[in-house]
Parts: structure tokens; sequence; C-alpha cells
């Protein structure tokens, strides 16, 4: 009696989004495994590229000063949470349906997943990166989880920057995804030329108003955090964008 009476007193709606939560992790290989396993992959080639070039050149004395410290391996992952988000929101939509869950319900479910999957995402490639620093970029002073200068940043900073990232290329894969299960390969068509068209339009009036230097300053001057919490509102636009667009969607058949 106890028990009932317990799980009657969980509110309804949040123990539904919990359930789209579980929904995604009953499948943890794309979103928990593969990424895992291909960044072990291209860090495993990149230190062995590494220790090619230690090796020929006869010690890492005889480098220049921060040759590894530009790789870009790690970008990769990024881009890849793209699809992760992409995959999740398309491949799920559906089968939970099937399972008469509301398109609402779906989607905070799956929005509660991804920011999850951020700080997860966030602090492990953080704490790599702080055993990274830790033992003098692998004993030969090589950066993967913290490049192009990021291995002089606070842990807390690189965090954030991972953590904003990450929360941006989820919401951008979950937005992307919705276009495609309302509209269709019509709906990508026109959000991909309209994605470019604004692009261009701001390249050119950057260029036309010969502000590429004020751009550049403004990069490379502002501090890494603010820059990090700038991409937080286009987060929320895509975040919203996308359940709008999920609202009216129809399952793929």
């Amino acid at each position: 009696m106890t028990a009932v009476a317990l799980e009657h007193s969980v509110p309804a709606a949040p123990r539904r989004i919990w359930n789209v939560v579980r929904l995604h992790v009953a499948n943890p290989l794309a979103t928990l495994v593969v990424p895992w396993a291909i960044t072990a992959a291209i860090f495993i080639l990149n230190m062995a590229i590494f220790l090619i070039v230690v090796q020929a050149a006869g010690g890492v004395e005889n480098l220049e000063p921060d040759a590894f410290q530009y790789s870009g391996g790690i970008t990769w992952i990024v881009w890849f949470m793209t699809v992760v988000a992409v995959q999740a929101m398309n491949l799920t939509f559906s089968f939970a349906l099937g399972f008469a869950v509301t398109r609402r319900d779906f989607y905070l479910g799956s929005a509660l997943y991804f920011v999850l999957l951020s700080v997860m995402y966030a602090t492990g490639l953080t704490l790599m990166a702080a055993i990274e620093k830790a033992t003098g970029g692998w004993g030969i002073d090589a950066a993967f989880f913290a490049p192009w200068g990021l291995q002089d940043e606070s842990v807390l900073t690189l965090w954030f920057l991972y953590l904003c990232t990450m929360l941006l290329f989820f919401f951008l894969g979950a937005a992307v995804a919705t276009v495609w299960v309302r509209w269709k390969a019509y709906g990508l068509y026109a959000f991909f030329v309209g994605l470019a068209a604004i692009l261009v339009v701001a390249a050119w009036l950057i260029t036309t108003t010969e502000s590429w230097g004020d751009v550049g300053e403004f990069l490379t001057t502002t501090p890494l955090p603010w820059l990090a919490a700038a991409t937080l509102p286009l987060t929320v636009v895509c975040g919203v964008a996308g359940y709008v667009f999920l609202r009216r969607a129809t399952p793929k058949s």
C-alpha cells in the first residue's frame, strides 16, 4: 500500500518525461558507447603519429615548441553530437508514440537526455584534459583534449566551454531532426538553404563594413567563458524551434 501510494505521489508529467530518458538509454550504443570508442581510437592514432614524429626527430627536445599543441582530433566529437541528436530524435520518435507518449513529453524527455549527455561528455573530456596537463601532455607536450591554447585555461573554464558547445550541437541536431520528421527532405533543403543564406549575408555585411578586424579582435580579446556563454541564446532558439516543429510532426512511414 505504501509503495503504491508513493508511486502515485510522484507527478505524472515528470514521470513520463523521465520514461522518455529511459527509452533513449534502452539503446545506449549510439549515444553512450560509440562516441567514446571513436574518441579513444582517434586519440590512440594521434598519439601514435606524435610518437613516430618524436622518434624520427630524435627526441622531443629536437622539435619546435608546441609542435603537438594544435591537434583538431577532439573536434569530431562535437560535430558527432549533432548526429547523435538527429538519430535519437528521428529513430525514437515513432517508437515513443507507439507507447502513447505525447509529443510534448517526448521532446522534453529528449531535451533532458541531451542536457545529461552534455554534462557527462563535458565532465569526461575535462577530466581527460586535466590528466593530459598533469602528465605534461602525455610526456611529449601534446594537446589532444585541450588543444589550441586551451591547456592554459582553468578546469572550470574548460568544462563550461565543453558544456556550452555540447548543448549547442545537441539542440542544433534536435532542430534539424524535427525539421526532417515534420517536413521530410524538402524541409531539410529549405533549412540548409536558409542557413547558407544567413551565413553568406553575414559574411557580406562584415566584408562591406570592413569589420573582419573587429570580429577577430572580439574573438581574441573576449574571455573564453563569455564566448561560451554567448552560444546559449542560440541553443535556446534551436531548442524552442525543435519543440515547435515537433508539435505537428508525424512519424516517418
